[in-house]
């Protein structure tokens, strides 16, 4: 009897130790961004400005309503009301990309749960990887109280944890995806390739084509809305692709909407396409955009556009050790500001 006490004694002595030893291994690769402490730092206030426009007056990406300054709607009693026109693109949304299950660098680091099924990986030989994505409402503008405009608000006012691919069956199975998005048949194919070479100079020429919506520029194939990645060997592009099937995966689910274009400047509307042209992206983990010292380089880019011109320039976005990423989602927003008393 002492004999098999102590036996089962040190069974649980080794059993503790290695529950210890893994806990400490996911402490290190689960690494905080530090999104707090860096907040005015790595965040490209500069992305606000570039679409601005008031009364038609501005840049506008293609997809944009047109340049006549006044618009009319109808309030949520009905009540129709005169405006004028208000473009600019706002920072609302946090997407995370992760090769451990749960793992959260946007929180702090932590872990939402212990259970690692579905582990991610990076194969640069072979060019593939596989990514799980978490999605954050992160109104950044209600949240530092800087500016609130009644223009397309969803009710998010702080960060809020929306979406987890971790308990999406179909992010893990690409037959499952098919039901979600059929038309992967037509767009996954060797046929798809030369209209997407086209989209990939469009994008890096910083054009966003609506035309090419089943396109991901050069970051690889849109389809299908999975989180499993071949043939792409650039690790950041990897993550910049697995973001942008996110996105259209939350279209395709009616749980993102268009706030750009002549039907959306009254109220936002469900696109079951992306709308590529409403969205850009700003890298601010491991290595911030909005960190580069080169003035005349914009820190925020549209979704696909090569890594060449966004990475390169300053020596690669990823950090040994650090190969998750946090993108922060730039979107693009018309509405219809009243004249006067509604």
């Amino acid at each position: 009897m002492k004999k098999f006490i102590q036996a089962l004694l040190l069974v649980l002595s080794c059993s503790l130790s290695q529950v210890a030893m893994a806990e400490a291994n996911t402490s290190n690769i689960c690494k905080s961004a530090d999104i707090w402490t860096k907040i005015l730092d790595q965040v490209c206030w500069s992305c606000f400005t570039e679409g601005f426009s008031l009364v038609g007056i501005g840049n506008k990406p293609d997809g944009a309503s047109g340049n006549n300054p006044f618009c009319t709607c109808t309030d949520n009693l009905g009540v129709p009301f005169a405006g004028t026109k208000l473009s600019y693109f706002a920072p609302l949304r946090l997407i995370e990309t992760v090769n451990l299950p749960w793992c959260s660098p946007s929180l702090g680091g932590i872990t939402l749960q212990d259970d690692y099924a579905g582990m991610g990986k990076v194969t640069k030989a072979n060019r593939e990887g596989f990514w799980h994505t978490h999605y954050f409402a992160f109104p950044l503008m209600e949240m530092l109280e800087v500016m609130y405009i009644d223009c397309h608000q969803d009710g998010y006012v702080d960060l809020d944890l929306m979406y987890l691919t971790e308990v999406d069956p179909t992010w893990n199975n690409d037959i499952l995806a098919l039901l979600l998005s059929p038309e992967a048949i037509l767009f996954a194919t060797p046929l798809a390739q030369p209209w997407c070479a086209s989209d990939c100079a469009l994008v890096s020429a910083d054009k966003a084509p609506e035309s090419t919506f089943g396109c991901a520029g050069c970051d690889g194939h849109l389809y299908p809305f999975t989180g499993r990645i071949r043939g792409q060997s650039d690790t950041v592009a990897q993550t910049s692709l697995v973001a942008q099937r996110m996105i259209s995966s939350l279209h395709r689910k009616g749980l993102s909407k268009k706030t750009m274009g002549e039907d959306s400047v009254c109220k936002a509307q469900y696109a079951p396409f992306t709308p590529r042209s409403q969205y850009k992206f700003s890298m601010i983990y491991p290595v911030a955009e909005a960190d580069d010292t080169n003035p005349n380089q914009g820190c925020c880019h549209p979704l696909g556009q090569s890594t060449n011109l966004w990475c390169l320039p300053v020596g690669g976005r990823m950090r040994p050790g650090q190969e998750n990423a946090v993108y922060m989602l730039w979107q693009y927003k018309e509405c219809c500001l009243s004249l006067g008393a509604k």
